[in-house]
């Protein structure tokens, strides 16, 4: 990681979970981090989690990433925190609103799962990618890392029942996504492209939602994955030698059947 060291990484979903996680390890490999997330990590969160050469690495911006104004003007931060460029971006932001898709009255949720979970990505790919072009001119290398996930490569029989909805379609059509940006990408010779899709994660991801009483839970796992195996796969795309191109990565816990 040696290369990376003060460059520039911008982490959507930073505040939590597998964001907060890659923070972390980009932190730790001497990278300046700017940190997009609905809700900030506190200060006292800050002292106690970073050292302090980190924290000063270290820098937050709240976003509603399901509205388009809110992200145009957190990338207008970017911009001026990091003087026009970017090396790095992790499109890691995920939500799920649970219902099954014929529950009534779910028009707005079944928008945001969408925006969120697909359209978030697209348009923070579109605004980091003109900030990246002011790098690769100074012919500094750049990468682009989209979470997706093993839904996004199948969709298990439980999925309805615990209500996850446009959520698979959603990371189905990144992945699709990502082969159309690889393709306009293919004559930028700086700038790398990466899927990595995690199976079931210890995170907080939907948890601190009610859900309605006809959905059921998932099925138990013993063995977790855990939001640092999926910083560490960060690492070790971003450590590949600019002429490899880690395209796509799947990790699943080993109890996982997928």
């Amino acid at each position: 990681m040696d290369r990376w060291q003060q460059k520039i990484a911008v982490v959507t979903g930073a505040s939590s979970g597998i964001g907060w996680a890659i923070t972390q390890e980009l932190l730790n490999s001497n990278m300046i981090v700017l940190g997009l997330s609905l809700s900030l990590k506190t200060e006292q969160d800050i002292t106690n989690e970073l050292s302090h050469q980190q924290s000063l690495n270290f820098f937050q911006k709240q976003c509603d990433l399901s509205k388009l104004e809110s992200l145009k003007s957190a990338f207008q931060w970017i911009a001026e925190i990091a003087n026009n460029k970017i090396h790095v971006l992790v499109n890691n932001a995920g939500m799920c609103e649970f219902s099954r898709l014929l529950d009534e009255d779910n028009e707005e949720s079944l928008r945001r799962m969408i925006d969120v979970n697909l359209m978030a990505a697209v348009y923070c790919t579109k605004e980091g990618y003109k900030l990246m072009k002011n790098s690769m001119a100074l012919d500094e290398e750049c990468h682009v890392i989209n979470i997706c996930s093993l839904l996004g490569h199948h969709i298990m029989p439980h999925i309805p029942q615990c209500g996850f909805n446009l959520y698979p379609v959603a990371k189905h059509a990144l992945r699709a996504t990502n082969e159309v940006l690889r393709r306009e990408l293919s004559e930028d010779k700086l700038v790398r492209l990466s899927s990595l899709s995690p199976g079931i994660t210890a995170t907080r991801f939907g948890s601190y939602l009610d859900k309605p009483s006809h959905l059921t839970d998932l099925p138990d796992f013993p063995n977790l994955l855990q939001p640092q195996d999926i910083s560490r796969a960060v690492k070790f795309i971003l450590e590949s030698p600019l002429h490899v191109t880690i395209a796509e990565m799947l990790i699943v816990p080993t109890s996982e059947k997928y």
